[in-house]
């Protein structure tokens, strides 16, 4: 495997079959071979993979990343060998997708060895990167230990990045990785989009040991002029406790001016001892900010002290946003112990009179609700206040917050030998979702009832309200509560689940794709301000063509951004508000060599493959474990700013389709 990996000495390039590819939205047969992908016609599409116009083996061969058929392996890899580079690199990259193992050995074999500088190393890069999608352990030590890649390999490079950033996400990780992982992170010679990515695996890959190399990630934090370098080392510091670590990433948050860093950097704060950060912490509760004066916020949720619970009352009483007042909160009805009944009800009573003031601020309000999921006792009072009345997505967040109490470390705690009594009674507030048949909080009880942990297979004696609730749904619109439903009955009945699948549905307009072009762009106009997408509507036009459809027919004037992570994304276009509606149709998952390697990129929501109807989301930042799982439908060009200031309850006022003149 090294040797196959390793390039060897320059030899000239042999002679290449140039071809051109040209695709276009008007071509009838481009339009034919894309509804073959979108009726998942796997044998129609092979037909076309030895056609004599590489532009249609290119497209048929590029939609198994998307479909994602075993069925195609054979004729995948006999593609490996095509004389057009792009359809020999898209095979190589959906063979990676459908991640059978069996596709490594002519993987490896494809592997062009040949001077670096050969374009050849796009395919070699997209190879390496479909064996972290496939290989086994002992290959990825063989992969890492490749360190003859000159800085000027980036393809390369990025491939071997990539290749071992996608073990860690299968949970295969080795020290030998790790340490390639840091020294490409580490070093300034190495490209920054490389490193970018090797940042991105310290952070996410679980079960890592950094600890030889802390001090030198410690110095790309405070180094490197590349923003998301240091929010992803910020975030894999928090792998290790070293207190002169913890004096790093607190003068760096002091210094830093990219809120992205600053909330990785609290969130890895939490890593160490709680009495070293607290004042600091505190210090940012009133950050400019409101993405890192809630992750201070949370901090305390997190992390807080039981004997500071005052202090953080002292500041819920000042004027800051609700949604850090209400983690503050949060933080107290956690932190205090059971018995402190009376500073709990307090704290409820604060929380019911600010429901009452924003009534007509639902996503105001939600912030709330969430908190008094931090206090057990709260059970009842959430059904009052919030699940059996309120908006949507109060009735949501109120679920959600039922879920929290459950989960949570206190909830034996608090009820001890009650316990099940208690749970019985949540699984009657349960059981009233599914009779009055309301998706989200049906979606949300079901999660909560196929939870192993919680234990309520043995409480459920009689699974017929779910059943019922399930045959009342009406599919696709309604498919991510039916899969949670029919989760939620294959634990209780203890057999196998198995999602279903969505069957062709919604046909590609191809009459609005006939208006798009490489110059069209979506102009989003929000009570924020504007941003611009540029739509890709040759790599994914199913995608784009909805979207174009929804914005023409304005449908999503007035949608409420209804979801926002901070240092993620920001997510719109749900007609209920709280992340589970839908209209009565769903689209195709459309994933081509796209990735998200940059801020921007606009990607559609999905509740799994295939799923995908009216909801989009727009990064924050570099977000590589959504790479070949969520469609990537256009990038942002304009607005940025714009997209970085918006929280729940920002709105859409008009999205404008138009051609960027």
């Amino acid at each position: 495997m090294a040797m196959m990996l390793t390039i060897s000495s320059c030899v000239p390039p042999s002679n290449e079959v140039i071809t051109d590819i040209n695709i276009t939205n008007s071509d009838p047969m481009y339009q034919r071979l894309y509804n073959h992908q979108d009726n998942q016609n796997v044998d129609s599409l092979l037909a076309f993979f030895n056609d004599a116009n590489p532009s249609y083996r290119l497209i048929a061969v590029r939609a198994m990343a998307s479909m994602q058929s075993e069925a195609a392996i054979d004729s995948l890899v006999l593609k490996l060998s095509d004389p057009v580079l792009e359809i020999r690199t898209a095979a190589a990259y959906a063979l990676g997708q459908i991640g059978n193992a069996e596709t490594v050995d002519p993987l490896m074999n494809a592997f062009v060895n040949r001077d670096t500088v050969d374009v050849d190393n796009s395919f070699n890069s997209t190879i390496l990167e479909a064996i972290g999608k496939t290989g086994n352990k002992s290959l990825l030590n063989a992969l890492s230990s490749v360190n003859n890649y000159r800085s000027t390999d980036t393809l390369l490079l990025m491939g071997q990045a990539r290749a071992i950033y996608r073990y860690a996400t299968r949970n295969i990780t080795t020290q030998i990785g790790t340490e390639r992982m840091i020294d490409i992170a580490s070093s300034e010679t190495y490209p920054n989009q490389v490193r970018v990515m090797a940042s991105n695996y310290l952070a996410r890959a679980k079960e890592i040991d950094i600890t030889k190399s802390q001090f030198r990630l410690a110095e790309a934090l405070t180094g490197s002029n590349d923003p998301n370098i240091r929010m992803a080392i910020a975030s894999a510091l928090r792998k290790v406790t070293e207190p002169d670590i913890l004096k790093i990433l607190q003068s760096q948050l002091i210094v830093e001016k990219d809120y992205r860093v600053k909330v990785n950097i609290i969130k890895s704060l939490g890593s160490y001892n709680y009495i070293d950060n607290i004042d600091l912490i505190i210090d940012h509760l009133e950050d400019e900010n409101i993405h890192v004066a809630n992750a201070a916020a949370q901090y305390l949720v997190d992390h807080g002290n039981r004997s500071d619970a005052e202090i953080y009352k002292t500041f819920a009483s000042k004027d800051i946003d609700h949604s850090v007042r209400s983690k503050v909160f949060a933080s107290v009805l956690k932190h205090l112990p059971p018995y402190y009944t009376g500073s709990k009800s307090r704290i409820r009573t604060k929380i019911f009179k600010y429901l009452d003031e924003l009534k007509d601020k639902p996503y105001v309000a939600k912030h709330y609700v969430s908190a008094l999921g931090y206090d057990p006792y709260n059970y009842a009072y959430l059904k009052e206040a919030a699940i059996d009345s309120g908006a949507t997505v109060v009735r949501t967040a109120g679920m959600e917050a039922l879920s929290n109490i459950l989960s949570s470390e206190s909830f034996i705690k608090t009820f001890r030998s009650r316990s099940n009594i208690v749970k019985t009674e949540i699984l009657e507030i349960i059981k009233e979702q599914f009779v009055k048949g309301d998706v989200g909080t049906m979606a949300v009880g079901s999660s909560i009832l196929s939870n192993e942990k919680l234990g309520y297979r043995d409480l459920i004696k009689n699974d017929s309200f779910l059943i019922k609730a399930a045959a009342k749904l009406s599919l696709p619109q309604e498919i991510e509560t039916y899969n949670e439903i029919k989760k939620a009955l294959a634990y209780i009945n203890n057999v196998k689940y198995e999602a279903e699948k969505t069957s062709f549905n919604h046909a590609i307009d191809w009459k609005t794709l006939a208006t798009v072009s490489d110059s069209t762009i979506a102009v989003v106009k929000t009570n924020k301000g504007n941003f611009t997408i540029k739509l890709f509507g040759t790599l994914t036009p199913g995608s784009v063509a909805n979207f174009v459809n929804l914005a023409n027919n304005d449908f999503f004037d007035n949608k409420t951004y209804h979801r926002v992570v901070s240092n993620f994304v920001i997510q719109t276009g749900c007609p209920r508000g709280d992340g589970y509606g839908s209209l009565d149709y769903s689209i195709r998952s459309e994933l081509p060599q796209q990735y998200y390697d940059d801020e921007g990129y606009v990607g559609m929501a999905s509740a799994g493959l295939n799923t995908e109807g009216t909801q989009w989301f727009v990064t924050h930042s570099p977000t590589p474990h959504l790479d070949g799982k969520y469609t990537i439908f256009g990038k942002i060009t304009e607005g940025m700013d714009v997209i970085h200031q918006i929280v729940e309850g920002d709105k859409i006022n008009d999205v404008i389709i138009t051609i960027k003149r």
